[in-house]
This record gives structure tokens, sequence and C-alpha cells, in this order.
């Protein structure tokens, strides 16, 4: 099989030929793995594990305001930034005058400000529309291509309407907005939308695979907002972006993500009609429980502990935990294998390459049916944390 045809597959709730297996890691454990496997490039390294390759095609954008007042280039924890609004040689402002810092030790990117952090008056902030993007006829064949040559499309999403509203508000101001000011959330989210619903409906035009939103609304133990004002707030959003979307494209595929506890919000993802969810994080839910619970509903992608497994564990540990998900999560179709995050600088390169060697080699023919019993919890948390 292909990558798109193994996706198509497992979205399907068929036994593809085996799961497919993505990788996120930090470029320090790229450039790790490509020297523990004397491979020359990237590509090569995905091929060697057995990983699906997936291809992204943005859309061209042009703000005009800001390139006005860009200064610079920065490089940052995850790859390079690009030509930015630079306030000094760490400090960089984006588009939405979200002011960010890299790190000291060029590690980790730190929130500084955001244009509402000072105001509420939306109108202070010359928001976005369909008006950035730039025409491009040729995208829609770039897809078709991509497509033919057997991979994986993912379209330009626009904004995650929480995560972007919390960025230019603040995290603590906009959590208290969410339950003493939900007028001005509901404000600013109609604000964001109009980009990311433009975002989605151009890339649903260009026939992409699928769109995947990247933001979280849960903490380790419980969710960041109560779950009934997120079904207030953030459930009509999600709504309306998946039904406009599926207007233009009713195949187009959605992937939520949210690190944490989700169980509360699961069955209203799940009727949002989101397709995937990830990273069902082992350190705050049994993933074995929660393929059997909703499996049949919605592909579960993640599942492997970052916190841990990969950091902390032995290879017996890490090939232990890859058995777990693979007989708990993936018979009937339904998962996608990869870590519950980017993989990061603190695993072990023989770890990271046992985790997806174990994996790539897992035979999905002796998978009959869901496990006779189910774990009380993913092995993951039998591992010692120091």
């Amino acid at each position: 099989m292909t990558s798109r045809e193994r996706m198509i597959a497992t979205l399907n709730h068929e036994k593809p030929d085996q799961v497919p297996i993505e990788l996120d890691w930090r470029d320090e454990v790229w450039e790790a793995v490509r020297k523990h496997l004397k491979l020359e490039t990237d590509t090569e390294v995905a091929k060697f594990l057995g990983a699906d390759t997936h291809r992204d095609v943005g859309l061209p954008e042009h703000w005009g305001e800001f390139e006005k007042r860009v200064n610079g280039e920065l490089s940052g924890p995850f790859g390079h930034i690009g030509r930015t609004i630079l306030h000094d040689e760490r400090t960089f402002e984006n588009q939405w005058g979200v002011v960010q810092r890299v790190g000291s030790d060029g590690k980790y990117l730190e929130w500084v400000d955001g244009p509402f952090t000072k105001t509420d008056d939306l109108d202070s902030f010359d928001w976005p529309d369909d008006s950035v993007f730039v025409d491009d006829p040729s995208i829609a064949g770039k897809v078709e291509t991509l497509k033919r040559e057997g991979y994986w499309v993912l379209g330009d999403s626009g904004m995650h309407p929480f995560k972007q509203a919390w960025h230019m508000r603040g995290f603590e101001n906009f959590l208290c907005d969410y339950i003493a000011n939900p007028e001005w959330v509901e404000a600013i989210y109609e604000r964001i939308l109009q980009y990311t619903l433009a975002a989605c409906r151009r890339s649903a035009e260009a026939g992409v695979d699928m769109l995947d939103f990247w933001g979280d609304v849960a903490m380790q133990d419980n969710m960041m907002v109560p779950p009934d004002s997120w079904r207030r707030l953030d459930k009509p959003v999600w709504k309306r972006i998946i039904e406009e979307t599926r207007k233009i494209n009713p195949a187009i595929k959605f992937f939520f993500h949210s690190d944490g506890d989700t169980r509360p919000i699961i069955p209203d993802i799940i009727e949002l009609g989101f397709d995937i969810l990830n990273p069902i994080q082992p350190e705050c839910v049994n993933p074995a429980r929660i393929k059997a619970q909703y499996g049949d509903q919605i592909t579960l992608d993640g599942g492997g502990s970052v916190q841990r497994t990969l950091p902390l564990g032995t290879r017996d540990d890490v090939c232990r935990e890859v058995d777990f998900l693979m007989t708990t999560c993936a018979y009937n179709g339904g998962y996608i294998f990869r870590a519950s995050n980017v993989v990061s600088f603190d695993c072990p390169v023989e770890n990271v390459i046992a985790f997806y060697e174990a994996a790539r080699d897992w035979d999905l023919s002796k998978l009959a049916g869901p496990p006779e019993t189910i774990p009380d919890e993913p092995p993951c948390m039998s591992v010692a944390v120091h």
C-alpha cells in the first residue's frame, strides 16, 4: 500500500498492510537518528523506519502592513522561524501581534505578549481575512500530483481559535474572559474565524485530504476550561468550521489535537465530525479504554509516552509499549502510530529507533480482534520517573 492507501483504509476502519507511522521529532532528534543510522537525509530515515510520508500544501499569503515592518530572520527550537519583526536578538513578533522569545539555550519558545493583554478593544487590531491569501491556480494541480504519487495531503487549516485567542489575549486573561466575559470570547472567535474559514475553504477547493488543528484545551488531569463552557463557546465554532468546509468538499477529513485528559469532550468531538483524535496521551488516559469505548467512531492517533517511556524507559519498556498500543488500539483499523507529542532531545536515540522499528515490524495479521481484557493502565505508568 502507498501512504495514501494506508491512511484511507485506516480511516475507513479497515485493516491496512501496516499501521500508519508518523514521525514528529525535534531537530536534535532527527540529527541524532541520522547519525546513528548513518543515513544522510530525513527522507531516508523515514523510509528506513517505515514511516508514512504525508505532504503539506500551504496557501501563499501577503500581510502588507506586517511585511513592511519585518526587519530580520530568526531560527527557533522547532526550526526556521523565518523573516519576522525582531524586538531583539531572541524576541520576535508575528503577523498576529503575538510576541515570543527563544530561550537562551535555544531549546524552548516563551510567550511574551499579545495585542489584547492591555486592552479588550478588538477594533485596535487589523484583522486578516480572505484578502491575505494570494490566488495561486496551480495549488489544485500540486495536490492532485501528490495524491497520484501516493501521498496523504494536508492543507492549510488557518488558526486554532482557542489557541490563537489566548496567544493574543494572554493565557490567564483569556481564562478569566472564558468565565466572566464569554461575549468577548465569542467576539474574538468571530474575528479569528474569518481567517480560519478562508483558509479551510481554499484548502478544500484545492482538494486536500485533511485539515489538522493543533492546540490544547486540556491539562494532565482535567480540562483547562469547564466542559460545559467549552460546549457553549468552542463547540459551535468547530461545527461552523467543519460544516462550511464540507459544503465545498464533503470527503475532507478533520484532525483534532489536544494534550491532556480530553475525555469529557470526546463524545462532542465525535459528534462534530472530527475523524482523528490525537494524541491519546497515556499519562492522562488509557488508550486501550478510549479505543474500546470510541474506536468504532473515530480514528485514534498517538499514544506513545514522551514523559516516561521514551526518555526514561529501557529498550524492553519501549517494545512493551509498542506491543500494548498495537494490541489494544490497532485492531479493525482506526489507529495511527506516533508518540503523544513531539519527541524531544531528552529521549535516548536508541529508544527512539527501537520504538519505531518495533512499530514497523509489528505483524498486524496476528490481530483477530479486540483483546480479551483491557489493562488497568498503560505500561508507561510503570516506568520510574526520576
